[in-house]
This record gives C-alpha cells, sequence and structure tokens, in this order.
C-alpha cells in the first residue's frame, strides 16, 4: 500500500471533506479524488461514499482510517524520539483519566520532575476510553486510568492501586449519614457522569449486580469536580471516588450515605501497548513511590 496514497485518504476521512483535504494538503481535487479511487481500487473495497457536500466513511474506511492514524501518529511520535536524542532533551507524554490525574500521579510527578529537571512531562486529561484511544495511537507514551472492567486485545493494564467510591449528598438530604439498602437510593435523584466515564460504568455494574433499579435521572454532568460541585450545591446524589470528597465531607459540605453490604472500589490501571517492548522509567518511579 502506498503511504503517500494512505496519508491522503487519511486527511479526508479526518476532515469529512475531499475539498478541506486538497486545501490542506496543496493538491488539486481531482487529484485527491483519483488517488482515493486508486487506493480503493488496489485493496479492492469501496472506502468512501458521498454525503450532501462532504463524505461519508464505509465500515472498511472506518477501518483504515483509524489504522492510518496511529501509523502517523507513530511516525510522529518516532520522530519526535529521534529529536530528543539529537537535542539531549527527554519527553515524556501522559494521558490520564481524571481521578488519577488530579488525586493520585500530581505528587508522584512532582517527584519525578524534581528528581529529573531536565525532562519534559506532558499530561493529557480524557475519560477511559479517549486515554486507550490514546495509547493505541501512538500519541502519548502511556496512560493511566480508573476503571473496573478493562480489557483491549492490543493493550496492557497493571493493576497498581485499589480506589474507594463513596455515595454523598449534601447534608439536609434526608439520607445523609443514612445507613441503607441500595434499593433505596433508586428513589432518589441521581447526578450521572457522561458516557464513556468508568464512573457511570462502575453505578451500572453495583445495580445491575444487586438487580436493582437504576437511580432517578436528575441531570448528567461531565467531570468528577463537577459532578461533586452540583451535590455541594443542594441536589442530588453522586457516586464519587473517596479522595475526592474527604476534604469536602470534613468541612461538612457533604455527607455520605452508606450503603448495606456495599463496599464499592475501581482500580487504577497502567495502560501500555502490548507491542512495546521496554517499560519507561517514569513507571518504574511511580510504582517505587506508590508502594513506599
Amino acid at each position: 500500500m502506498n503511504l503517500h496514497t494512505l496519508r491522503i485518504f487519511t486527511n479526508v476521512a479526518k476532515l469529512g471533506s475531499i475539498t478541506e483535504a486538497a486545501n490542506l494538503l496543496h493538491i488539486s481535487q481531482p487529484a485527491v479524488t483519483a488517488q482515493i479511487r486508486k487506493l480503493e481500487r488496489e485493496i479492492g473495497v469501496k472506502l468512501i461514499t458521498g454525503k450532501g457536500r462532504g463524505i461519508q466513511l464505509t465500515s472498511e474506511g472506518e477501518f483504515l482510517y483509524e489504522q492510518g492514524l496511529r501509523l502517523f501518529h507513530l511516525e510522529e511520535q518516532i520522530d519526535e524520539k529521534l529529536k530528543t536524542f539529537l537535542e539531549k532533551k527527554e519527553k515524556v507524554h501522559i494521558a490520564s483519566s481524571y481521578i488519577s490525574t488530579n488525586y493520585i500521579l500530581p505528587p508522584i510527578i512532582a517527584g519525578y520532575k524534581l528528581e529529573n529537571p531536565d525532562v519534559d512531562v506532558y499530561v493529557s486529561l480524557g475519560n477511559v476510553q479517549s486515554v486507550e484511544r490514546r495509547v493505541l495511537n501512538y500519541e502519548v507514551d502511556f496512560g493511566f486510568v480508573v476503571q473496573s472492567n478493562i480489557g483491549h486485545e492490543d493493550l496492557h493494564f497493571e493493576k497498581i492501586l485499589d480506589v474507594p467510591f463513596w455515595f454523598v449528598v449534601h447534608p439536609t438530604h434526608p439520607l445523609a449519614n443514612k445507613e441503607i439498602s441500595i434499593f433505596d437510593l433508586s428513589e432518589h435523584e441521581f447526578i450521572y457522569r457522561e458516557r464513556g466515564s468508568s464512573t457511570l460504568d462502575l453505578l451500572e455494574a453495583i445495580f445491575y449486580t444487586h438487580n436493582c433499579p437504576l437511580p432517578k435521572f436528575g441531570l448528567q454532568v461531565q467531570g468528577v469536580l463537577e459532578s461533586i460541585k452540583v451535590v455541594e450545591a443542594g441536589y442530588g446524589m453522586a457516586l464519587a471516588p473517596a479522595c475526592s470528597v474527604k476534604d469536602t465531607l470534613a468541612q461538612g459540605k457533604l455527607a455520605r450515605v452508606f450503603v448495606e453490604q456495599a463496599e464499592i472500589n475501581q482500580s487504577l490501571f497502567i495502560c501500555t501497548r502490548k507491542v512495546d517492548e521496554s517499560e519507561h522509567h517514569f513507571i518504574h518511579y511511580l510504582r517505587k513511590n506508590l508502594i513506599e
């Protein structure tokens, strides 16, 4: 497969437009169309179809687009690594979900930087799905996710520690500081997280395991801190990592709801590509310092 043609197709798929891809690549629109048709003939499948003024990918086109993105991100990573060798300057790119970024990694990153002042560290925030995707696509060196269910054929997950989760409400809520059954929770308004959030997956798993209806939908909020702030303001109930609410509980701004026979935990995992043979020394440092 010609990489030049694949690059053209990847840009068309990314932009959703042959015209925009032609402008970006500084070649004519007919030339872009000809390259796409050539690629389709070469591999024997249809990759795109027309959709109004834009294009729509076929299932085969979606697959090739994802693989093309991964390939060209790897190319960029190779170029960057070679540049760091020449400049004698190391860079570490990390993707992390909200909980690990805000409550687990900061002291580790700070300590690592103090010991390695010449290393540039870049941390990007995302939910579990986006972290996994960025690791797969070679956009980052590795990732950190907090979740209960893991699994991807091209990724390796190593459990680092357990993270307890608590149900929290405003101190004036009727369930504040009470011990109840999980069925009682179903009758109250809940702050739901966005789809793709590990906290939402955990919530659903808890209630499905107990064969219990999910809590009433109150509203949906993207982000742990954001959902906690809504509860702090006096509305609804949320499921949150204990590390994110300990201070506000101590200050009396929140109260716990204790659920009978329900100890809720998720795990922090390091997410790496299975094809990567060597382990980054940041991971060695994190493992050593979390244990200590």
